[in-house]
């Protein structure tokens, strides 16, 4: 059972993106078609699975996040800027100024 939730942890991204692309080109095949009775169907089609896609990456986001809150400030690195040095002057050759 994890290990399917693991798998669907990395799938839900990847659909996502495919669906939010395919909504995004079929568009473009629906302008090139000549039968005009199906070009509104397949703009309709293409909102619908802008959609579901949209759907999927807030559900990942959402998870994403749930993740990151459970964990705790010790397990995560200090990512501050550590300052190491006052200051660091370093003369320039005067032909690198141009």
């Amino acid at each position: 059972m994890t290990q399917r939730n693991h798998s669907l942890k990395r799938v839900l991204p990847f659909a996502a993106g495919v669906l939010i692309g395919v909504s995004i080109v079929t568009p473009v095949f629906a302008a090139t078609l000549d039968i005009e009775e199906v070009q509104p169907y397949l703009l309709l089609g293409s909102l619908i699975v802008l959609l579901i896609g949209l759907i999927l990456k807030a559900m990942t986001a959402r998870s994403s996040t749930r993740v990151n809150a459970q964990g705790s400030a010790a397990d995560r690195p200090d990512m501050r800027r550590q300052e190491t040095h006052s200051t660091i002057d370093i003369a320039m050759p005067v032909n690198a100024i141009h």
